[in-house]
């Protein structure tokens, strides 16, 4: 149980944000700080649904999306420094992508089930920067929205409008039609290190020879122009039913992707320079299920590269879920871990160089999370640190972690915990014992 030392300051945010109580925790508990939120999130869909991944980190703080504003908290001790609420009473935040180039954070927002509006936000001061309706024309729920952040320029799309902006005032940055043909459209982005554009193509011309014949193409997109540095293309096999989408990219860079065929799923990468195919991955998945329940936009946090190596966190049979790591010049597959019932592993690709950490969650009441590290030729795992039981009873599957300078700060926007425990929105962790 964490001994919690409470500071005597109830912290009142700005309209639509109610009160949190700011609690540190003792350092001999492995808890360097945290916050805990006064009332859990009780809307079942909004905590489910949850697709906002904007944690973002300035040179002294640690910037947290939260289902109606953004607040900042100092670095060392959890202080809040200042509190936004999002434009409009009801307002809910649906995307936020991580990268935050420039001290600038973008949120896709809207009431209700809508998601139709974007906000940028000076992280230094909470100060909105701009605000941008959509107006897309066509429904915009959350899950048809993907903001993608590259550089200084945020590419969104909702339901039949793609927008290039740029991060500092909102203006065009450049136009994603102007990119598009007759036969593939101005497709879908996904940001982070690096942009790429996923776009199916189909001969549409009656009298073509090749009438009807489908492919998808995958683009390296420079940000500041949109033109594109090169294109691998798939040719789609005659009733596919699906092979790759927008949302199938797992990395940016370096490129690694998956595709959905008739004959089963399939990882592999891209070469970041020529955009030919690097490695296949074989086994061509690890276990039964490979998917994210991240935003559309933004690369997987259920995968990281570390070096030449690339780990996944994957799913089989019966929530049995598992790490995987894969040579990215041969696609070997180098180990995988034993398949855990309700074990679910995030990997820490921010630590940098090829050192491969994830942070270990499970179903165990007895356990709280964990900082493991797996050996890169044998899978071996080794516990670095391990955190309180509170932890994760107090933080809901949505919970992410976020790497900083050597600390771990994870992130719950919107936690449902049980009946008697206290919910967290962020807490602060040591990386060291």
């Amino acid at each position: 149980m964490i001994v919690l030392l409470v500071m005597a300051v109830l912290v009142l945010g700005g309209a639509g944000f109610g009160a949190w109580y700011l609690l540190v925790g003792s350092a001999s508990n492995n808890v360097l700080w945290s916050v805990a939120a006064k009332q859990q999130g009780e809307d079942v869909d909004a905590i489910l649904g949850a697709k906002t991944r904007g944690t973002w980190f300035t040179g002294k703080a640690v910037v947290q999306t939260l289902p109606n504003g953004v607040k900042a908290y100092d670095l060392d001790t959890g202080e809040q420094l200042w509190a936004t609420a999002l434009p409009g009473d009801s307002s809910e935040a649906c995307v936020a992508p991580e990268n935050s180039s420039g001290d600038i954070g973008i949120i896709a927002y809207g009431e209700g089930k809508a998601c139709d509006h974007l906000v940028a936000y000076d992280l230094g001061t909470g100060k909105e920067l701009w605000d941008k309706d959509l107006k897309p024309g066509a429904s915009t729920s959350k899950d048809n929205v993907s903001v993608a952040r590259a550089g200084e320029v945020v590419v969104v799309n909702a339901a039949k409008v793609t927008l290039a902006l740029k991060a500092a005032d909102g203006t065009t940055a450049w136009d994603p039609k102007k990119f598009a043909t007759e036969d593939c459209g101005s497709g879908e982005f996904t940001g982070g290190k690096a942009l790429i554009r996923v776009r199916g193509c189909r001969v549409n011309d009656f009298d073509d020879p090749d009438w009807d014949q489908k492919w998808d193409e995958v683009s390296l997109i420079d940000p500041a122009t949109g033109q594109a540095r090169w294109t691998y293309r798939h040719k789609v096999p005659e009733d596919s039913f699906g092979e790759i989408e927008g949302g199938d990219v797992i990395s940016t860079s370096p490129v690694v992707l998956i595709r959905h065929g008739d004959d089963g799923d399939a990882l592999f990468s891209l070469d970041d320079e020529t955009g030919k195919v690097r490695s296949q991955f074989s086994p061509a998945t690890p276990a039964e299920y490979v998917r994210s329940d991240d935003s559309l936009g933004g690369p997987w946090s259920e995968a990281g590269v570390f070096g030449d190596t690339f780990v996944i966190g994957v799913s089989g049979a019966k929530s049995k879920e598992l790490l995987a790591a894969y040579d990215l010049d041969s696609g070997r597959q180098l180990w995988k871990t034993d398949a855990v019932e309700f074990r679910s592993f995030y990997p820490l690709p921010a630590v940098g160089g090829d050192r491969i950490l994830a942070y270990k969650t499970s179903n165990d009441n007895d356990k709280g999370p964990e900082l493991v590290e797996f050996g890169a030729k044998d899978g071996s795992m080794k516990t670095v640190v391990e955190y309180p039981t509170d932890i994760r009873k107090g933080m809901s599957i949505s919970a992410r972690p976020y790497w900083h300078e050597n600390r771990l700060y994870v992130s719950e926007p919107n936690p449902s915990v049980g009946y008697g425990e206290t919910p967290y929105t962020l807490v602060a962790l040591p990386t060291t014992d």
